[in-house]
């Protein structure tokens, strides 16, 4: 069953939990990123949960195939390889999880890297904090492209998420957005203020979309 945005009262509460569907291979999301790490430095109480969404599923024709994370082979994509790894790193802390998810996403659009060589991902979870034993332990444990496939699942079917990055407010609303380049300094928060406003404040407002086309 799909979410209903709720009109409420918009007095700023103390904590705020904003759930981001992204995919590492995606650049916008990694865009996002970037930009919601400056605004988490400037609102404090704001709680980021990522989730996966899966954009070579949504290019799959509707009945073709098996999904993604079915797919015979698809394992040792690197596509899958990072999915994996991020379910892994979940299940330890969230701060040394969230660097570990930043520095994957990096590898994809920022510092390259090969994520399936043997000894890129044990370096990546041990520079972000996580307990790099676990981490190996979880990552060959079965069903994490199947915890991939159920967020991708109740992404479509509660928030009819399309693509990539998607911002689900508080009140249910899910947001599609394009940023390029990642807004810095006071100009990350003021974004994000807006953007807020125009979800809460406004649902009038069902889509905007700029003519000129944006390259993160």
């Amino acid at each position: 069953m799909r979410t209903r945005c709720s009109e409420w009262c918009v007095e700023k509460e103390s904590k705020m939990h904003l759930i981001v569907y992204f995919d590492y291979t995606c650049a916008y999301s990694y865009t996002a990123a970037i930009w919601l790490r400056q605004v988490v430095t400037i609102e404090p109480d704001l709680a980021i949960e990522w989730r996966p969404f899966v954009l070579k599923e949504t290019n799959r024709p509707p009945g073709e195939g098996l999904p993604f994370w079915e797919q015979p082979g698809v394992m040792r994509t690197r596509t899958a390889v990072a999915f994996m790894a991020g379910q892994a790193a979940a299940k330890q802390d969230a701060a040394a999880y969230d660097r570990f998810r930043f520095a994957l996403q990096t590898a994809f659009h920022g510092e390259p890297r090969d994520i399936r060589a043997p000894d890129v991902l044990p370096t990546m979870a041990s520079q972000a904090g996580l307990d790099v034993a676990r981490f190996a332990a979880d990552l060959e444990q079965p069903g994490l492209l199947e915890e991939v496939g159920r967020s991708h699942r109740q992404a479509v079917e509660q928030y009819a998420v399309f693509g990539t990055p998607t911002l689900v407010f508080p009140n249910g609303c899910a947001v599609y957005l394009k940023l390029a380049p990642a807004p810095a300094d006071e100009e990350a928060d003021h974004v994000f203020a807006l953007l807020r406003e125009i979800n809460e404040r406004h649902p009038t407002i069902q889509e905007i979309k700029l003519t000129r086309q944006a390259h993160p």
